[in-house]
């Protein structure tokens, strides 16, 4: 693995790039770029589908996307939501309402070395289709 790693790093910015080009002018929220001098991984893409502003929830969107046989994941569910931290520490979601916000409005869609060209172009439509 580790001969390849340099070609699969430098396809997933690829994908990354086109996915921040194809999406800006939708109305999710993108990742921010990375920071100047660093190496990103650009192993999550990720995507905050804020209803207010989209016109569809996080779940919904998901929904919509798995109909679309397009892989999506939620990676960020807040940490006060974990039931551990509530017990451990009696934290309360709502207490922590921007972190509640993100955690229930982000998702990550495919970003992998192993995409072909149709494969990432299929994403694309299927986000541009469930947010239209």
């Amino acid at each position: 693995q580790l001969r390849r790693i340099d070609k699969y790093w430098k396809r997933r910015e690829e994908i990354w790039n086109i996915y921040s080009r194809e999406f800006a002018d939708t109305p999710v929220v993108l990742p921010e770029p990375p920071e100047p001098n660093t190496r990103h991984a650009y192993h999550l893409f990720t995507l905050q589908v804020e209803e207010k502003v989209c016109g569809i929830s996080r779940d919904k969107f998901l929904d919509a996307m798995t109909s679309h046989h397009i892989g999506v994941g939620v990676h960020y569910l807040s940490i006060p939501e974990h039931l551990y931290y509530q017990k451990k520490f009696g934290w309360k979601p709502e207490d922590y309402p921007h972190a509640m916000k993100i955690g229930r409005s982000t998702v990550s869609i495919p970003i992998s070395a192993k995409l072909s060209e149709k494969d990432v172009n299929d994403v694309i439509a299927a986000v541009k289709c469930v947010l239209k």
